[in-house]
């Protein structure tokens, strides 16, 4: 897997290890960067979250071969999954509800 953070299908791509070591407004700038929607705040706020959220959970996977992708596309679907990880050969998909 290529180390640059951006990928055709998602906002977001990293290793745990990489998005762990990343400052937190930066993975927050590269995501607000490739999205193509209307910028909500609610939008924003829901992506800190998450940031912050799976940076406290993950850090058992920091030396594992585990990736993290932030709003992964499904064409078949048309739908984004806002986070997909792969830990451990099983693929996560992850759906946040974050705020009020």
């Amino acid at each position: 897997m290529e180390n640059n953070h951006t990928h055709p299908r998602c906002m977001y791509k990293a290793t745990i290890a990489q998005f762990l070591d990343a400052d937190p407004t930066a993975v927050f700038g590269q995501i607000v960067q490739s999205y193509h929607g209307i910028d909500q705040t609610t939008t924003n706020e829901a992506w800190l979250g998450e940031i912050e959220v799976l940076r406290g959970a993950l850090q058992p996977w920091r030396h594992d071969d585990a990736y993290i992708f932030f709003e992964y596309d499904i064409p078949r679907l048309g739908k984004r999954v806002d986070v997909v990880l792969l830990l451990c050969g099983v693929v996560f998909c992850l759906e946040f509800k974050v705020g009020q």
